[in-house]
C-alpha cells in the first residue's frame, strides 16, 4: 500500500505519505503549509492517528518560505499534539556554505532551528550525518533508504543554490510573510492581480510566452527528491528551480525519468515549471498544490506546458477547485488538447492518491 495525501495547504505544500501495512504504516511528512493550515488540516490529520503511532520516518522541511515552514513550526510548538520523527531534514543557517559568518539569518528559519535544538530532534542525520542535505557537485546522487522499504534519491538542492540562499536568507523568509493589510497595499500598487472571472485558456498563446526562471534563493535551496517504494517512483519537487532539477535528473543517466506522479515545483508557477523540466519526465500525473491565494497559482503558462509536453493524456491533479484551476475543467479544451483533470471531493480541498502494489 502507498498513499499520498495532498492536504489543503492554502498557497503552500503539506504532503502526508503512508506506505507498507495498511494497519501499521510507515509515514513521511513533507512541509506544513501556510499560516492556518496546521490548525485546519495538519493537526486534524495527525489526531486521526493513535497517540502511540504518531511516528514519522522522516519529516522534511523543504525550505524556509512561510508557505512551507509555518505549519511545521506550529506543530513543534503544540505540546498537546505529541508526535515523533526519527529525523528532520531542514537546511538551516549552519548548513549554508559561506566564508562570511557575519550575514544575518531569516527569522522563521531561526525559529525552527531553536525548536529543533530545544526538542532534541535528530536533524539532517539520515544520510547526511548532521550536515547539509545537498547534492554534491562531483559525486553520485545521495540515495537514502528508509525503514519499510522506501528509498529517497536527492535531486536538490545543490551546493550552488544553498550558497545563493545564504546571501538572501533574511529576505527570502520575511518577504513571504505578508499580512492581509500589506497585501491590500501591494494590490493597490499593482503588484498583485485582483481576482476576477477567468477566461477559457488559449493553450497555444500560453505556450508562446517566454519562459523566465524563478530566481528566488529560498526556492532554489528547496529539498527535492525521488521516493521509490517497490516499483513506484514519485517526484517531490518542493519549490526547486527547474534548471536544477533538469540538471540533476540528467545526471541520473536514465533518459526521461519514469515516475508515477510529480508534485510540481512552486505550486505550478510560470517561473518554476519549464518545458525542459516536463520533457525530462515520463509521467502520467502532475500534482498542483495551491489554492491561488496571494500569487494566483497555478499559473496558466505552467499548466499549458504540462498539457503540451506531459505525455499522452496527462492528468492534472488539483488539491483545490479555484478560479485558477476550474478553468481547465472545460470539455472542449480537454478534447482539443488531450488531458484529464481531477479535483477534490470537498469544498475545503485536499486530495488522496493511492497505489496498490504487488507484494
Amino acid at each position: 500500500m502507498f498513499r499520498l495525501e495532498v492536504l489543503p495547504a492554502r498557497y503552500g505544500d503539506c504532503l502526508w505519505i503512508e506506505y507498507g501495512d495498511e494497519g501499521h504504516p510507515y509515514r513521511v511528512l513533507i512541509d506544513g503549509g501556510a499560516p492556518g493550515v496546521y490548525k485546519r488540516a495538519l493537526k486534524p490529520r495527525i489526531q486521526k492517528v493513535p497517540d502511540n503511532e504518531r511516528n514519522f520516518e522522516l519529516l522534511v522541511v523543504t525550505h524556509v518560505d512561510y508557505d512551507h515552514i509555518r505549519g511545521i513550526i506550529e506543530l513543534a510548538l503544540d505540546e498537546k499534539t505529541p508526535y515523533a520523527a526519527k529525523d528532520v531534514w531542514f537546511n538551516g543557517w549552519r548548513h549554508l556554505p559561506s566564508d562570511d559568518p557575519s550575514l544575518l539569518a531569516g527569522k522563521h528559519g531561526e525559529q525552527l532551528t531553536d525548536l529543533l535544538l530545544s526538542n532534541g530532534d535528530n536533524w539532517n542525520q539520515t544520510g547526511f550525518d548532521g550536515k547539509a542535505v545537498v547534492v554534491p557537485d562531483d559525486a553520485p546522487h545521495p540515495q537514502i533508504p528508509l525503514d519499510g522499504g522506501a528509498v529517497l534519491t536527492l535531486l536538490a538542492p545543490t551546493v550552488l543554490t544553498l550558497r545563493d540562499l545564504r546571501k538572501d536568507w533574511r529576505k527570502s523568509t520575511e518577504d513571504i510573510n505578508i499580512t492581509p493589510e500589506e497585501l491590500e497595499e501591494k494590490r493597490k500598487e499593482g503588484k498583485f492581480k485582483l481576482l476576477g472571472k477567468k477566461k477559457t485558456p488559449d493553450v497555444p498563446s500560453l505556450l508562446a510566452a517566454e519562459f523566465e526562471e524563478d530566481d528566488s534563493a529560498a526556492n532554489g535551496s528547496s529539498i527535492a527528491f525521488l521516493l521509490e517504494y517497490g516499483q513506484l517512483r514519485l517526484l517531490f519537487a518542493g519549490d526547486a528551480h527547474p534548471s536544477t532539477l533538469v540538471e540533476t535528473i540528467g545526471r541520473l543517466g536514465d533518459g526521461r525519468l519514469k515516475i508515477g506522479a510529480c508534485k510540481l515545483p512552486h505550486h505550478g508557477s510560470r517561473g518554476s515549471v519549464s518545458t525542459d523540466l516536463i520533457k525530462a519526465l515520463d509521467c502520467p500525473a502532475y500534482i498542483f498544490s495551491s489554492n491561488g491565494d496571494q500569487f494566483e497559482h497555478p499559473h496558466p503558462e505552467a499548466v499549458a506546458r504540462v498539457i503540451a509536453h506531459g505525455g499522452e493524456e496527462p492528468e492534472l491533479i488539483f488539491n483545490y477547485r479555484t478560479d485558477e484551476t476550474k478553468i481547465w475543467d472545460d470539455e472542449g479544451l480537454r478534447k482539443r488538447h488531450g488531458y484529464r483533470v481531477s479535483y477534490p471531493d470537498s469544498d475545503t480541498g485536499g486530495v488522496t492518491l493511492e497505489w496498490e502494489l504487488d507484494e
